[in-house]
């Protein structure tokens, strides 16, 4: 037997996308259940990047992939608050071109630049975006240094992050994550927030969703719950949300046009100190060739450090003798191969296909000459050669070996923003959703959440799935900023 809830609006996934929806609804007066498969912990529960924060926080410890040649290693959130409990926080507002590209490509309405503008702001407003006080640290300095040498543009990204100066004149600072921001203000306006609850399925009427089958973890046991509801909003992310409506019968349009945006890492020894782990993933970006390629800073402590150097244990115990004087960076280019979300048959999980096409190859390899060249050209001694088999780089005229080398057998691929799997738009032969996040197939369905990108932005997407979470609701109450 199992335990029935009722409420107006169920919010499934806590992330920046949901936190912002349920936030918004419940300060309009509506009764909101907020629901998140992971647990609830506080920000820094654990230190970043440790095992334990990717435990507590991580879908299966971070040890997702998606299949294909080669496979792309990717992460996801999975605790109250998503993925910005754990990312670096970087803003980067979208590139006007590519909200123009969207409006016009796939029918958006309200999503040129200026109408997005004013929900930008009010992102910035509530969340709170900055800049290092001290300064963005070595590692982004030194690369900062290299794309002026190569006459390149760069610039300093903006965080989801509050600085407070100590006592002894350093600064420390904390994530603006959605349990900082919020999810706090959702609970304050009379929100409830299930945590370790797993929706299971969307059980439907016709073109009507009317409650969800889900399960609930209390004093270590799982229980059942039937949750009733006016309205859903899905913001599980862009593999969980397209995974739930495929299982509760939604097929159309949906889980067939994933995109993420393929990363190569790579480790530079310099002849000073350039890695200080303590000031977190450096800030620092070339900007000249986006928003196809992005050439950044990586988090360089020395696990980190150890994955991108090659040579046999021994050689790399002795390489990391020299951490401080190394970092890891990184060539991301926007993936412009199309991939799916489906369920595992047997256990009822996601199976991400993704392909790396030859477009996404030659430009990881372009990317690659470019950072080793504004590398050297920034000081330094030594890149190391991700690709498999491949020699060290000692100088600048090197880097042309990566140029057209790149192949699915000799690269390790990850990627951190997946978008696009339930894409908006007034096209109804690939928008899953209208301008506003309906779902095309029912009357009280609406997505918020990465999955409605129709497109990789080029840039780091927080940002913007916050500002069309706002419009998306705002829609939904008939209102306007």
């Amino acid at each position: 037997m199992s335990r029935v809830i009722d409420t107006d609006v169920l919010v499934i996934g806590s992330g920046p996308g949901g936190a912002t929806t349920a936030a918004l609804l419940a300060e309009a007066g509506q009764d909101v259940l907020l629901v998140e498969e992971g647990g609830r912990f506080h920000v820094d529960s654990a230190p970043d990047h440790s095992l334990e924060q990717m435990d507590e926080k991580w879908r299966s410890g971070g040890l997702t992939a998606a299949l294909g040649k080669p496979k792309i290693t990717y992460i996801e959130g999975r605790c109250v608050g998503g993925a910005s409990e754990t990312n670096a926080g970087l803003y980067h507002p979208p590139f006007p071109e590519v909200l123009q590209r969207w409006a016009g490509e796939y029918g958006i309405e309200e999503m040129g630049p200026d109408a997005l503008a004013p929900w930008l702001e009010e992102v910035e407003r509530d969340i709170g975006v900055s800049r290092r006080p001290d300064g963005p640290g070595p590692a982004s300095e030194a690369l900062a240094r290299g794309a002026e040498a190569m006459g390149w543009r760069h610039t300093e990204i903006q965080r989801f992050w509050r600085y407070v100066q100590r006592e002894d004149g350093s600064w420390g600072g904390q994530r603006r994550s959605m349990t900082e921001t919020m999810i706090p203000r959702a609970l304050a306006a009379g929100c409830r927030l299930m945590s370790d609850t797993r929706v299971d399925r969307l059980d439907l009427d016709d073109r009507t969703a009317r409650s969800a089958r889900a399960w609930t973890r209390e004093e270590g046991r799982e229980i059942a719950v039937q949750i009733r509801f006016k309205r859903v909003w899905v913001c599980a992310g862009a593999v969980q949300t397209p995974r739930l409506l495929r299982k509760s019968g939604w097929t159309a349009r949906i889980g067939n046009t994933l995109t993420m945006n393929p990363m190569i890492r790579l480790a530079a020894q310099f002849p000073d100190a350039v890695n200080v782990p303590a000031l977190g993933v450096p800030v620092v970006q070339i900007e000249e060739f986006k928003p196809e390629m992005t050439l950044g800073c990586s988090y360089s402590a020395v696990p980190h450090l150890a994955m991108w150097l090659d040579g046999s244990a021994a050689e790399r115990k002795a390489m990391l003798q020299e951490w401080e004087r190394m970092a890891v960076f990184y060539v991301k280019v926007s993936g412009k191969g199309r991939g799916s979300v489906r369920t595992w048959p047997v256990f009822d999980e996601a199976l991400v296909r993704q392909p790396v096409t030859a477009e996404d190859l030659a430009g990881l390899g372009e990317g690659l000459c470019r950072l080793s060249q504004a590398l050297f050209a920034a000081g330094a001694e030594v890149v190391h050669n991700p690709l498999v088999g491949g020699d060290v780089l000692t100088e600048s005229g090197h880097a042309e070996r990566f140029r057209g080398a790149l192949t699915p057998a000799n690269i390790s691929v990850s990627a951190i923003h997946l978008h696009s799997t339930c894409p908006m738009g007034e096209r109804p032969d690939h928008s899953a959703t209208d301008s506003f996040g309906c779902l095309r197939d029912a009357d009280n369905v609406y997505i918020n959440d990465s999955s409605l990108l129709p497109a990789s932005p080029g840039v780091n997407p927080q940002g913007t799935i916050m500002a069309i979470a706002r419009r998306n609701v705002a829609r939904s109450l008939g209102s306007s900023t």
